[in-house]
This record gives structure tokens, sequence and C-alpha cells, in this order.
């Protein structure tokens, strides 16, 4: 017997037993489904970002990587092109100073002994 009734409240009129059973409340058991079936799928959201988050953070890493990477390449391929270009410098140097006394030496005069006599 439920709480807070008498064994008169039970009876009906005619002397059968009524058995007033609280309504089951049928709003709040909907609700319970509903927000049962909304945490499934936002876990399964939450899951599926998740996922996409590690794979973007990997690929970003993996980029990252790759940049730092052609920044070393570049960063070497000017050093040897700096280097080169001082290389050929040089050379155009030594090719100007070697060519240079050529075309700038005064022609030695051409000695010319004196004839002899015939003695």
């Amino acid at each position: 017997m439920p709480r807070g009734r008498s064994v008169g409240d039970e009876t009906a009129d005619d002397g059968r037993m009524t058995h007033n059973y609280p309504r089951r409340p049928w709003a709040l058991i909907a609700a319970c489904v509903v927000l049962v079936l909304l945490a499934g799928v936002l876990w399964n959201k939450w899951s599926t970002a998740r996922q996409d988050a590690i794979r973007l953070d990997r690929e970003l890493k993996r980029v990252y990587k790759e940049a730092e990477d052609l920044r070393l390449q570049a960063a070497l391929a000017q050093e040897r092109i700096t280097k080169l270009e001082r290389e050929l410098r040089a050379l155009h140097a030594e090719r100007e100073r070697l060519m240079k006394p050529a075309e700038e030496k005064p022609k030695p005069a051409a000695k010319s002994q004196p004839a002899r006599r015939p003695r």
C-alpha cells in the first residue's frame, strides 16, 4: 500500500479495490531517451573530432619538419653560392692579373749589335 493512503481510500463505492498507481512521467522518460541519444551522438562527434585533431597535429609537425629541412637546404645552397661567387671573383682577378702584364709590358728595345768591321 502506498504511503499516505488509508485502506478506505483504495476501495471504490461499490466495494471493489481500486489500484490508483501514480502515472508514469512519460515526458521525463522521453526526455531521458532523447538525452541518451544526444549524448551518444555528441560522443561520436567528439571522438571523430579528436581523431581529426590528432591527425592534423601529426600533419602539422610533418609540414614544420619539411619546412625546416627546406630552410636548411636553402641556407646550405646560399653558402655554396657565396663560396662559388668568391672563387669566381678570385679566378677573374687571377686571370686579369695574368693578362694585364702581357698587355702593358713595354716592348723591349731590340738590341742591335753594331755592325762589325772586318779586320
